[in-house]
């Protein structure tokens, strides 16, 4: 084997010992992203399952609502207070 082609081979050895360890390297990191996508994946499910209530309790508070507007309207007929409480800024209307 002459120098040229011991040097080509070591340069070959080289590279390919370089893409190696960077191949390496990403697989190191994409399994440590897998662990904490999983991670993360878990906790969103969790909120998402302690959320689930929510939305009878809102529908809930809705009614309520509309109830309390229903008698409010029963109080005040439809003058100006009541235009007043319909308005955008109610609440500056209001005083709060």
């Amino acid at each position: 084997m002459g120098l040229a082609t011991v040097v080509t081979l070591i340069g070959v050895f080289l590279g390919v010992g370089a893409v190696a360890l960077y191949l390496i390297i990403i697989a190191y990191t994409l399994n440590k992203v897998s662990f904490t996508v999983g991670t993360v994946l878990i906790g969103v499910r969790s909120i998402a399952s302690q959320c689930e209530p929510i939305g009878a309790v809102v529908g809930d508070i809705h009614r309520q609502t509309q109830a309390i507007e229903g008698a409010l309207s029963g109080l005040l007929g439809d003058g100006p207070s009541r235009r007043a409480l319909r308005a955008p800024g109610r609440a500056r209307a209001l005083g709060a």
